[in-house]
């Protein structure tokens, strides 16, 4: 079932921008933020560093855009693309090695190499690999156009094609050291050794890398679809789900938040259950609790749930979801989180995020936003004060 938002009908009328100059000076002070950021070094060097993970994709948009109607953009997007499955293959490589304890984190200040697992290495390239396949498959025009009948997707249009491929396969590389081992490689206790020896997990840290996340997904979430050189801001908002809410949506945001934390309690309980009797290895809630240890505060509670709640709902339901669909963008939506959790955590995710999906096809944005928001801040303030239902 294909469910079809009104974004998804109306873009089509959506007309270019008038002025095409405030997205430039907003491309320039993007890039510019950069080299300025490193220069001051701090906090500046942190803002800037978290922005190096964000922008890449903003402007693989940007070239998909321009590839609608040059040949030329339309080579380089796809090249990028290449280039970025290629870092974020070669990312997962190397968090699935450290988890193994092939490579030394300790030794002459991290990278010594001991024993390598050549399986487990082989293991996540090639699904990395067959990510790349169906990638490269996903901008085949006979292909789009099979996919159009199931997804909300333009099968003529490149930009979509370069969603359709960016996704698929992002998603297998991402999930490929949970298919090959098993365990996710941030919750192993080499990793977290080292993030404890470094001051990796520092609360102060890791919480004003969370707000970093957040100012940067705002401004890059209306790029992504096009502002400037597809739409004007009213219309990339509008094509965001990103609109003023009525009471009554505040109040359905709230409610379901409030359900989803009943919803994904049993759930885990249901699914504890069931990989017990499975035999089958389950999160480590102990070592997840020092991952994000930083959030627990009533201060970290708000920080986590604002930009959690606005942020991978304006990137995942605002951005994809309009064209590729609920299952599809949320099978990135749990891919994102399968480097910190198991198989059990990440199918609960999956289950969440759909919940989400629905809501945000029959609202919009901006409501997903806040019960994902609020459900994260419930979630964070039961385990600081250890509330149990």
């Amino acid at each position: 079932m294909t469910f079809t938002t009104p974004e998804t009908l109306s873009s089509s009328a959506d007309a270019p921008p008038s002025q095409r100059w405030p997205a430039v000076l907003g491309y320039v002070l993007m890039l510019l933020i950069l080299p300025v950021g490193f220069a001051l070094g701090g906090e500046a060097s942190s803002f800037a560093s978290t922005g190096i993970l964000y922008i890449p994709f903003v402007l693989l948009a940007l070239l998909a855009y321009l590839g609608q109607r040059n040949d030329a953009a339309k080579i380089l997007a796809v090249f990028w693309w290449l280039g970025l499955l290629g870092l974020a293959a070669l990312g997962v490589v190397s968090f699935t090695l450290m988890a193994s304890g092939a490579i030394d984190l300790n030794a002459m200040g991290g990278g010594a190499l001991n024993a390598l697992d050549l399986g487990t290495v082989g293991g996540v390239l090639g699904i990395s690999a067959l990510g790349l396949l169906l990638g490269i498959a996903a901008l085949l025009p006979p292909v789009r156009r099979r996919v159009g009948r199931v997804l909300p997707l333009d099968p003529s249009s490149f930009v979509h094609g370069m969603a359709l491929a960016l996704v698929v396969s992002l998603s297998l590389t991402l999930l490929a050291p949970l298919i090959v081992t098993g365990m996710p490689p941030l919750l192993s206790e080499t990793f977290l050794q080292f993030a404890e020896s470094s001051g990796s997990l520092d609360a102060q840290s890791n919480l004003l890398a969370t707000v970093y996340v957040l100012v940067w997904t705002l401004p890059l979430a209306i790029f992504a679809v096009g502002y400037g050189v597809r739409r004007d801001f009213a219309a990339s908002l509008r094509r965001l789900g990103f609109v003023r809410l009525t009471g009554r949506q505040i109040a359905l945001g709230i409610v379901v938040a409030v359900v989803l934390v009943f919803v994904a309690t049993y759930l885990d309980k249901g699914v504890g259950l069931l990989w017990e009797a499975l035999g089958w290895s389950r999160t480590d809630g102990e070592a997840f609790s020092k991952l994000i240890a930083f959030a627990f505060t009533p201060v970290g509670a708000v920080v986590l749930g604002i930009s959690a709640g606005l942020g991978e709902e304006l990137g995942v339901r605002g951005v994809l979801q309009p064209r590729l669909g609920i299952v599809l963008s949320n099978l990135l939506f749990a891919s994102m989180h399968a480097l910190q959790y198991g198989w059990d955590g990440v199918l609960i995710v999956f289950v969440l995020g759909a919940a989400f999906g629905v809501l945000r096809n029959r609202t919009n944005t901006t409501t997903s936003a806040i019960a994902h928001g609020l459900y994260d801040f419930l979630l964070v303030m039961m385990a600081i004060y250890e509330i149990s239902i």
